[in-house]
Protein backbone atom coordinates (compact mmCIF):
# COMPACT_ATOMS: atom_id res chain seq x y z
CA UNK A 1 0.00 0.00 0.00
CA UNK A 2 3.33 2.46 0.91
CA UNK A 3 4.21 2.08 -2.77
CA UNK A 4 0.64 3.03 -4.67
CA UNK A 5 0.65 6.01 -1.92
CA UNK A 6 4.11 7.24 -3.05
CA UNK A 7 3.35 6.66 -6.31
CA UNK A 8 0.25 9.08 -6.77
CA UNK A 9 2.11 11.67 -4.20
CA UNK A 10 4.69 12.47 -7.52
CA UNK A 11 1.85 11.85 -10.30
CA UNK A 12 1.76 15.23 -11.92
CA UNK A 13 -0.36 13.97 -14.64
CA UNK A 14 -3.36 16.22 -14.55
CA UNK A 15 -2.22 19.06 -13.08
CA UNK A 16 -2.26 21.56 -15.87
CA UNK A 17 -6.05 20.51 -16.23
CA UNK A 18 -6.97 21.17 -12.58
CA UNK A 19 -5.24 25.11 -12.79
CA UNK A 20 -6.96 25.63 -16.04
CA UNK A 21 -10.49 24.54 -14.10
CA UNK A 22 -9.38 26.52 -11.64
CA UNK A 23 -8.58 29.91 -13.61
CA UNK A 24 -11.23 29.29 -16.62
CA UNK A 25 -14.17 30.71 -14.85
CA UNK A 26 -12.17 33.92 -13.46
CA UNK A 27 -10.92 34.32 -17.09
CA UNK A 28 -14.01 34.01 -18.59
CA UNK A 29 -15.93 36.67 -16.26
CA UNK A 30 -13.02 39.10 -17.15
CA UNK A 31 -13.45 38.70 -20.43
CA UNK A 32 -17.34 38.85 -20.87
CA UNK A 33 -17.04 42.36 -18.04
CA UNK A 34 -14.44 43.55 -21.23
CA UNK A 35 -17.22 42.74 -23.82
CA UNK A 36 -19.87 44.25 -22.18
CA UNK A 37 -17.97 47.49 -21.06
CA UNK A 38 -16.83 47.60 -25.07
CA UNK A 39 -20.70 47.26 -25.88
CA UNK A 40 -22.18 50.20 -23.68
CA UNK A 41 -19.32 52.46 -24.87
CA UNK A 42 -20.12 51.38 -28.82
CA UNK A 43 -24.01 51.98 -27.51
CA UNK A 44 -23.50 55.97 -26.04
CA UNK A 45 -20.97 56.44 -29.42
CA UNK A 46 -24.59 55.42 -31.40
CA UNK A 47 -27.11 57.01 -29.47
CA UNK A 48 -24.79 60.82 -29.23
CA UNK A 49 -24.74 60.31 -32.75
CA UNK A 50 -28.18 60.02 -32.96
CA UNK A 51 -28.57 63.36 -30.60
CA UNK A 52 -25.96 64.88 -32.82
CA UNK A 53 -27.90 64.02 -36.29
CA UNK A 54 -31.38 65.59 -34.28
CA UNK A 55 -29.42 68.58 -32.65
CA UNK A 56 -28.04 69.14 -36.61
CA UNK A 57 -31.66 69.41 -37.61
CA UNK A 58 -32.49 71.45 -35.24
CA UNK A 59 -30.17 73.98 -35.99
CA UNK A 60 -30.99 73.89 -40.00
CA UNK A 61 -34.60 74.58 -39.15
CA UNK A 62 -34.30 76.97 -36.61
CA UNK A 63 -37.04 77.79 -34.09
CA UNK A 64 -39.70 76.72 -36.22
CA UNK A 65 -38.65 72.99 -35.89
CA UNK A 66 -40.98 70.61 -34.21
CA UNK A 67 -39.83 68.37 -31.35
CA UNK A 68 -41.76 65.19 -32.70
CA UNK A 69 -39.47 66.05 -36.17
CA UNK A 70 -36.04 66.38 -33.95
CA UNK A 71 -37.30 63.06 -31.97
CA UNK A 72 -37.57 61.16 -35.29
CA UNK A 73 -34.13 62.45 -36.04
CA UNK A 74 -32.51 60.94 -32.84
CA UNK A 75 -33.96 57.83 -33.14
CA UNK A 76 -33.37 57.53 -36.98
CA UNK A 77 -30.11 58.87 -36.47
CA UNK A 78 -29.10 56.19 -33.67
CA UNK A 79 -30.25 53.25 -35.13
CA UNK A 80 -28.45 53.96 -38.89
CA UNK A 81 -25.50 54.21 -37.00
CA UNK A 82 -26.10 50.54 -35.38
CA UNK A 83 -28.12 51.08 -31.97
CA UNK A 84 -30.26 48.55 -31.69
CA UNK A 85 -32.27 49.22 -28.59
CA UNK A 86 -35.09 51.31 -27.71
CA UNK A 87 -34.17 54.54 -27.40
CA UNK A 88 -36.25 57.00 -25.33
CA UNK A 89 -35.98 60.50 -26.00
CA UNK A 90 -36.82 64.08 -24.80
CA UNK A 91 -37.33 67.30 -26.08
CA UNK A 92 -37.77 70.21 -24.16
CA UNK A 93 -38.33 73.27 -26.15
CA UNK A 94 -37.92 75.39 -28.45
CA UNK A 95 -37.87 77.78 -25.65
CA UNK A 96 -36.53 81.38 -24.76
CA UNK A 97 -33.76 80.78 -21.62
CA UNK A 98 -31.38 83.49 -20.21
CA UNK A 99 -28.04 81.99 -19.66
CA UNK A 100 -26.56 83.89 -17.17
CA UNK A 101 -26.59 81.15 -14.57
CA UNK A 102 -27.19 77.71 -13.79
CA UNK A 103 -29.63 76.36 -14.21
CA UNK A 104 -30.85 78.78 -17.51
CA UNK A 105 -34.39 80.67 -16.50
CA UNK A 106 -36.94 80.16 -18.56
CA UNK A 107 -38.12 83.35 -19.51
CA UNK A 108 -40.87 82.77 -22.33
CA UNK A 109 -42.41 79.19 -24.07
CA UNK A 110 -44.94 79.85 -26.60
CA UNK A 111 -44.86 76.82 -28.91
CA UNK A 112 -45.21 76.69 -31.94
CA UNK A 113 -42.41 79.07 -32.69
CA UNK A 114 -42.13 81.14 -35.58
CA UNK A 115 -38.33 81.59 -37.46
CA UNK A 116 -38.98 85.37 -37.09
CA UNK A 117 -40.05 85.23 -33.39
CA UNK A 118 -38.13 86.82 -30.81
CA UNK A 119 -37.77 86.01 -27.37
CA UNK A 120 -39.27 89.18 -24.73
CA UNK A 121 -38.49 89.48 -21.39
CA UNK A 122 -34.97 90.20 -19.64
CA UNK A 123 -32.14 88.52 -18.43
CA UNK A 124 -30.78 89.05 -14.91
CA UNK A 125 -26.89 89.54 -16.42
CA UNK A 126 -27.37 93.00 -19.00
CA UNK A 127 -25.06 91.63 -22.12
CA UNK A 128 -26.27 88.54 -22.33
CA UNK A 129 -30.18 88.81 -24.59
CA UNK A 130 -32.63 85.44 -24.09
CA UNK A 131 -32.29 83.12 -26.85
CA UNK A 132 -33.93 80.02 -28.22
CA UNK A 133 -32.91 76.78 -27.08
CA UNK A 134 -33.49 73.16 -27.71
CA UNK A 135 -32.62 70.36 -25.16
CA UNK A 136 -32.53 66.66 -26.26
CA UNK A 137 -32.07 63.96 -23.79
CA UNK A 138 -31.93 60.30 -25.23
CA UNK A 139 -31.26 57.47 -23.30
CA UNK A 140 -31.59 53.75 -24.01
CA UNK A 141 -31.46 50.74 -21.70
CA UNK A 142 -28.30 48.09 -22.34
CA UNK A 143 -28.91 44.71 -21.75
CA UNK A 144 -25.53 42.98 -20.98
CA UNK A 145 -24.32 39.63 -21.67
CA UNK A 146 -23.03 38.45 -18.34
CA UNK A 147 -25.49 38.58 -15.80
CA UNK A 148 -23.03 40.43 -13.26
CA UNK A 149 -22.36 43.61 -15.47
CA UNK A 150 -26.04 44.93 -14.18
CA UNK A 151 -24.76 44.79 -10.73
CA UNK A 152 -21.66 46.26 -11.01
CA UNK A 153 -22.60 49.31 -13.47
CA UNK A 154 -25.78 51.09 -14.54
CA UNK A 155 -27.20 50.09 -17.68
CA UNK A 156 -28.94 52.84 -18.60
CA UNK A 157 -26.92 54.91 -20.84
CA UNK A 158 -27.74 58.88 -21.44
CA UNK A 159 -26.73 61.58 -23.66
CA UNK A 160 -27.63 65.28 -23.35
CA UNK A 161 -27.45 67.76 -25.67
CA UNK A 162 -28.72 72.00 -25.45
CA UNK A 163 -28.29 74.27 -27.87
CA UNK A 164 -29.25 77.82 -28.82
CA UNK A 165 -31.73 78.11 -32.09
CA UNK A 166 -31.14 81.51 -32.89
Amino acid sequence: MNGYRSSLVGDQRGVAAVEFALIAPVLLLLLGGVTDFGLVMFGKSQLANGVAQGIQYALLQGPSVSAAAVSTMVVNGSSRSGLAATVTVTITGPACYCVSGTPAALVSSSPPLSASYTCTGTCPSPEMAPGVFLTIAASFVYQPLTPFYRQLANATVHETVTARLK
